[in-house]
């Protein structure tokens, strides 16, 4: 079923929030619809969000890696020609001590807020880093898509990872900029010298508890002015707590989001309707 929420800015900018599966709702809409998407799908075996059809707790990494790249299909479909696809993944380290049970309280006291793997058998050693990131964007280069460019998004304030005391702590993510096509539309000036390392501090959350894996506004709004233009339509897939939503309409652009979980997208409405 697919629940919608719409509405306009004060500066009449509109949006759209979808309860739904991404695949579902993407085909329902026209093709080359979108200038730029900005998402962050969940990540492999880290939080259970408690809806059925969500993508992230495939009991494979293959799995995971083929529903990731499957909804991208979606994603591209809807993708105008001259457009920009910012995919935002983190990776995780593989610790094989059996499914997880509940929330994970040791998660929040690390840098992401994340968890290591817990999931037992997926095939490579323990404590290794598992490469999602990399494992995700070569498929999608294989299906077609052209990655421009892996943005490294450092996490300038983050929280140090006190049970990480046999490596160095993490301190950046992937952005992959990837395209349809050779050409596309790109502004360098957004860029404002900083190439691909982007120095975006983490802030706090304000989606009350509900979303604590959520980027920064900064984030989404730097890709957004990258590949876009005032009046140019703005899609999440994965849209969480409404992060890119927000950044979107407050950069005069209309804002289309995805979500399977109610309580994200109903904060999303609320929040953007409050612009």
């Amino acid at each position: 079923m697919i629940t919608e929420w719409l509405g306009e800015t004060k500066k009449a900018i509109p949006w759209r929030v979808h309860r739904g599966d991404i695949n579902e709702v993407l085909a329902n809409l026209d093709k080359n619809r979108f200038q730029c998407v900005v998402t962050s799908p969940p990540y492999y075996w880290q939080r259970d969000y408690k809806v059925d059809g969500q993508i992230g707790l495939e009991p494979t990494i293959d799995g995971y890696v083929e529903a990731i790249a499957d909804s991208m299909k979606s994603v591209r479909r809807v993708l105008k020609d001259d457009g920009l696809l910012f995919l935002n993944l983190g990776d995780t380290y593989y610790s094989a001590k059996g499914l997880p049970k509940g929330t994970d309280a040791k998660s929040k006291a690390r840098r992401f807020g994340l968890r290591a793997v817990d999931a037992s058998g997926l095939g490579v050693p323990r404590k290794t880093t598992i490469g999602i990131p990399w494992r995700v964007a070569l498929r999608m280069i294989s299906d077609g898509w052209i990655l421009r460019s892996p943005i490294v998004w450092e996490r300038s304030n983050g929280l140090p990872e006190p049970t990480a005391k046999d490596r160095p702590w993490r301190s950046y993510e992937f952005l992959f900029m990837f395209s349809k096509k050779p050409r596309y539309k790109f502004f360098r000036t957004a860029l404002g010298g900083s190439e691909d390392v982007w120095r975006i501090p983490v802030k706090p959350n304000s989606s009350k508890g509900l979303h604590n894996a959520a980027f920064p506004e900064a984030l989404a709004r730097k890709a957004i002015d990258c590949s876009t233009e005032k009046g140019d339509e703005v899609l999440d897939p994965f849209a969480g707590t409404g992060t890119t939503l927000t950044a979107a309409v407050n950069a005069e652009r209309p804002a289309f989001g995805i979500d399977l979980n109610y309580q994200f997208c109903e904060f999303s409405a609320k929040r953007l309707g409050a612009i």
